[in-house]
């Protein structure tokens, strides 16, 4: 699969700078390139198939810049060893520990960015099955990059996956019946927004299989204390993403359509409102009478712009926003805990399990 031999006459490892669920990641540096630095993951060739299918799944994905781009594959009697784009912007878990609970515009952001990326997995036949804040990195330009593929798995159209695989915390229910789709990306991208908006796991328990039960029969209190000042919209689309009837779960292009993403992230209707506006400007803004509609929303303008145009952007974007909002709230209205997120009745079954724990106590 690799070039045998010849990692040391290329690149120079350096210090350990992670360590993922099958093998160490160090710092390398070319030694014919002035001295470029890339992330090297080392992989026992003891671990079956996993290397040559993360290798193979990771060509299969390349030229998206929201995956972690192979550059090379080197090996030798023990190890199998991956070059990749080094992402010098850390973990995305690294800015919650850090941050703690995001803002609701850098969350949407995050999954805006996270939700094209997976998409295009699944459009590829590829489910990540192991989405979670540890293998979201962050490029020097602090761009989102999926990372460890080392779970991930190819399927056709309408394929079934069985088999327990992923961080206990992110796992879907349907993960825990032995049959699954892509939609297992979505259920751990929604676990993944509820960390990002509150600072804690929806799914909590003293034991793998008491966050497994919780998984399959627990409820998310959207009226509690931490929720509170988290919008109706943020609310809405982590139930729909959290939905164990998996017919009834988002896919990535729904997640991405949801007007929480687009309000956040861009000014949906400017572009179909942009001549209209402009033959038929009104003198002055609409009230729009809700304390709660659009509370993080700028619109910036270019920095080349006169003060005029900023000026004028503005209004513009202030009355785009204002017909999204009217729009968005007549169609969502904030989820009831008997409707989206009341569980269905757990599956009784014996399920064998060997995972580790300590991922989910990570927050």
């Amino acid at each position: 699969m690799g070039r045998r031999n010849r990692l040391g006459s290329e690149y120079d490892l350096g210090e350990e700078i992670g360590q993922g669920k099958f093998g160490s990641v160090r710092l390398c540096r070319a030694k014919n390139r002035g001295g470029e630095e890339f992330a090297c993951k080392a992989l026992p060739k003891n671990g079956g198939e996993t290397a040559h299918r993360e290798v193979e799944i990771m060509q299969h994905l390349s030229g998206h810049p929201g995956v972690v781009t192979l550059r090379a594959v080197f090996e030798d009697s023990d190890r199998f060893y991956l070059v990749m784009e080094l992402c010098r912007g850390g973990r995305l878990l690294d800015e919650v520990r850090r941050e703690g609970r995001l803002s609701e515009r850098r969350a949407a952001h995050v999954i805006r960015e996270l939700m094209d990326v997976v998409k295009y997995c699944h459009e590829m036949g590829v489910v990540h099955r192991d989405i979670k804040p540890d293998n979201v990195l962050l490029s020097n330009a602090g761009r989102l990059k999926l990372a460890d593929f080392g779970l991930a798995m190819r399927i056709t159209d309408g394929q079934k996956l069985s088999g327990v695989a992923g961080s206990p915390a992110y796992v879907a229910p349907e993960v825990l019946e032995g049959n699954y789709s892509e939609k297992v990306d979505i259920w751990a991208a929604g676990v993944l927004l509820h960390v990002l908006l509150i600072a804690s796991l929806p799914f909590q328990g003293g034991s793998v299989e008491a966050v497994f039960e919780a998984i399959k029969t627990g409820e998310i209190d959207f009226h509690s204390d931490k929720w509170e000042s988290v919008s109706v919209l943020a609310r809405d689309l982590v139930c729909r993403m959290l939905n164990r009837d998996v017919s009834s779960r988002l896919d990535a292009d729904e997640v991405l359509r949801h007007p929480w993403i687009l309000t956040h992230t861009e000014c949906p209707l400017s572009a179909e409102f942009s001549a209209l506006w402009h033959d038929n400007k009104p003198t002055s803004t609409p009230m729009i009478h809700n304390e709660r509609v659009l509370s993080d929303w700028q619109c910036s303008s270019s920095e080349s712009s006169t003060s005029d145009d900023s000026d004028e952007r503005a209004d513009e974007c202030g009355i785009v926003d204002a017909l999204t909002a009217a729009i968005t709230q007549v169609r969502i209205s904030e989820p009831k805990r008997g409707r989206v997120c009341t569980p269905t009745i757990p599956t009784q079954q014996e399920c064998s399990f060997s995972l580790k724990a300590n991922p989910c106590t990570g927050f």
